[in-house]
């Protein structure tokens, strides 16, 4: 019987303290800046890298669909 408690406790354990570490540093913070930009507005919710209507190429598209 007390071994069957201790092969339950060493397999317990491990699992408790490795779901406290996952607690423990799943908790999100509010990122800090590195540099105080004064011209920093913030996020935007438009892609900084969205193509503009003449640069999708639609008349050279399959010149450079790769496959």
């Amino acid at each position: 019987m007390l071994a069957q408690v201790l092969k339950i406790r060493t397999i317990v354990v491990p699992v408790l303290l490795c779901a406290f570490v996952v607690a423990l540093t799943s908790c999100a913070s509010k990122p800090v800046a590195l540099v105080n930009d004064p011209d920093d507005h913030g996020g935007s919710q438009m892609p900084w890298n969205k193509q503009e209507s003449w640069e999708n190429g639609q008349q050279f598209q399959a010149m450079t669909d790769r496959r």
